[in-house]
């Protein structure tokens, strides 16, 4: 996880001072509604939390990005046989990617775009159960993430397809929605 997150920096700091081009913040909340996945279903509801993003230009159409998202998803309760339990699920998507933009960037990118994501996504399962309370599951998975969005001038808006491949072999995916504000 600290060799990511060193990755990550690095290709901030570099494609910024290498590339000479300009680079900038975004921050903004998020929503995330889960797909089909029926134990993650029977785990969580609809996820919220906010991201941080940093995003430099390379050329006329195309930005590198690094993101780094925070997302809870609310709390559910089930019943297992006779104990009732309550799960709560936290995710840390850590993520490097591109984004290509349909009109040609000037002096800051705008319009339409399409965006491709890649790394790590640390998920907290916290079990409450009936009789032992507290119990946490944590695993770390590669992480995948397609979308599409309009950036107008500082506001962003964006639809990403978030996948999840956890270490114990789940395949997890939701449905993101993104608003953010652009600091050029």
């Amino acid at each position: 996880m600290k060799i990511f997150i060193l990755c990550v920096l690095s290709f901030c700091i570099c494609s910024t001072i290498c590339i000479a081009q300009k680079a900038f913040l975004s921050l903004g909340p998020e929503l995330a509604f889960l797909g089909t996945t029926e134990s993650m279903k029977m785990n969580a509801g609809t996820g919220f939390g906010g991201s941080l993003r940093l995003e430099s230009v390379f050329g006329n159409h195309i930005s590198g990005m690094a993101t780094v998202s925070l997302l809870f998803f609310g709390e559910k309760q089930q019943t297992y046989i006779t104990e009732q339990t309550t799960t709560k699920v936290t995710m840390v998507p850590l993520e490097i990617g591109l984004k290509y933009y349909f009109p040609r960037i000037e002096q800051t990118p705008k319009g339409i775009f399409l965006s491709l994501e890649t790394g790590l996504m640390p998920v907290k399962t916290h079990f409450n159960y009936q009789n032992t309370p507290d119990n946490d599951f944590r695993e770390t998975g590669w992480a995948a993430a397609f979308g599409a969005g309009y950036q107008f001038w500082k506001l962003e808006s964006s639809f990403r397809f978030q996948y999840n491949l956890t270490a114990g072999g789940y395949h997890v995916y939701y449905y993101n929605i993104r608003i953010a504000y652009a600091f050029f």
